[in-house]
């Protein structure tokens, strides 16, 4: 259910920025047309619909995953109103005409809301596979927020190993994942040793619930090195009720948001909120608005909470 007297009300504070993170489903800038096969073919309604669900999560900063380039993004968050960043692998391609049918990740930050220092493009993330394509890069904002640098990291890791195991993986999908977190550890050990509060989000395509504290994912980059290091996640614990009642129903989330202790103190825990679509709105075969839900939570420079 959306609260939108809630929603509303709280991103005109000064002392409050909202943060939320959004897998838009092969998202295209051409209206009738599919990003590239199995992807769904979105009618000028289905913009429309989009449209709307963005101007109801009211975010500040909204990291993007499965974006075709910033054209599509611009169809949902008018550039009047935000500022639209790119991964480095979009303009990579780009320059090499490879681009028709890629997603990126991306951002949308909203203009005079936002005091943003820089987007630095994080290729470490991508891994070569055996056919030379290479995954998804992350992208990074550094923003200054109540007068210290917040980091943050829009990130689409590899699909198909969600509760898989990590060490000696079996799968491709698992391996692929397996390389990918030292890069992501690494990224947030160097925020954490700088002192800098940091936030990952995005599709991590890991079902951490089903495991816990256990999960290997998790273990390796909650795991107090450096010894100041404390991650915490949003959602946690709890089931998903993203497209529930559907055949596209999943029980276990795999869309997130990761704080270290910096960022953590900020948040207002009661604002969180994962969004599910209205039933009239929904599509399951096709999987629009999108097949997955946005998530947002609202910082408070006044909490600073233990």
């Amino acid at each position: 259910m959306w609260l939108l007297l809630s929603v509303v009300c709280c991103s005109a504070n000064a002392d409050r920025l909202r943060i939320a993170t959004w897998n838009l489903n092969n998202l295209h800038s051409v209206v009738g047309a599919p990003l590239r096969p199995g992807a769904p073919a979105r009618s000028a309604a289905d913009f429309e619909i989009l449209a709307d669900y963005a101007r109801r999560l009211n975010a500040d900063v909204i990291a993007l995953q499965e974006v075709s380039g910033p054209d599509a993004v611009a169809m949902l968050f008018p550039p009047s109103q935000y500022e639209i960043h790119l991964s480095g692998r979009y303009y990579a391609d780009l320059s090499r005409q490879r681009q028709t049918d890629r997603i990126y990740t991306a951002f949308a930050v909203r203009r005079k809301r936002v005091d943003l220092i820089s987007v630095e493009d994080v290729p470490s993330l991508g891994v070569t596979l055996g056919n030379g394509y290479r995954t998804r890069h992350g992208l990074e904002l550094v923003v200054n927020w109540r007068g210290e640098p917040l980091h943050l990291l829009s990130v689409h890791l590899k699909s198909g190993c969600f509760a898989g195991a990590l060490i000696r993986p079996r799968s491709t999908a698992c391996r692929i994942l397996s390389a990918q977190v030292p890069s992501l550890e690494r990224w947030i050990d160097q925020r954490v040793a700088q002192g800098h509060a940091l936030v990952v989000l995005g599709d991590f395509n890991r079902a951490f619930d089903v495991h816990g504290g256990r999960d290997h994912f998790w273990r390796d980059i909650d795991d107090r090195e450096p010894t100041e290091l404390e991650l915490w996640r949003l959602p946690f614990g709890t089931r998903s009720n993203c497209w529930h009642g559907t055949p596209r129903y999943h029980p276990h989330p795999i869309d997130f948001m990761v704080f270290d202790q910096r960022a953590w103190r900020w948040v207002d825990r009661n604002s969180f909120a994962l969004i599910d679509y209205d039933d009239v709105d929904r599509d399951a075969d096709r999987g629009t608005p999108s097949d997955h839900c946005p998530a947002l939570v609202d910082l408070d420079s006044n909490l600073r909470q233990e």
